[in-house]
């Protein structure tokens, strides 16, 4: 499975989303995860936001699945089960 990742643009994070990002990685070790490039499909979208504003825009990327928001760190395991439902 490739997920796609797109980052906001930081300007008013509430917590370490490099970090956040690194536990995910190392908790679903069989998703490849893949920072968006334009006219690439993913399976699924993983959107990282810094803040409850959660403006990265994502409108444009190519997903044929489930699209996961995150916007606080104690979201993190409810994403893990979700992804590796997936």
């Amino acid at each position: 499975m490739i997920c796609g990742v797109k980052y906001c643009g930081g300007c008013n994070p509430r917590y370490n989303r490099t970090n956040l990002f690194n536990q995910v990685k190392k908790m679903c070790p069989e998703i490849d995860f893949q920072y968006v490039q334009p006219d690439v499909q993913y399976d699924h979208l993983l959107v990282i936001q810094g803040c409850t504003s959660k403006c990265a825009s994502i409108e444009t990327i190519i997903v044929k699945g489930d699209i996961f928001h995150i916007w606080e760190e104690n979201q993190l395991e409810a994403l893990i089960s979700q992804l590796l439902m997936k």
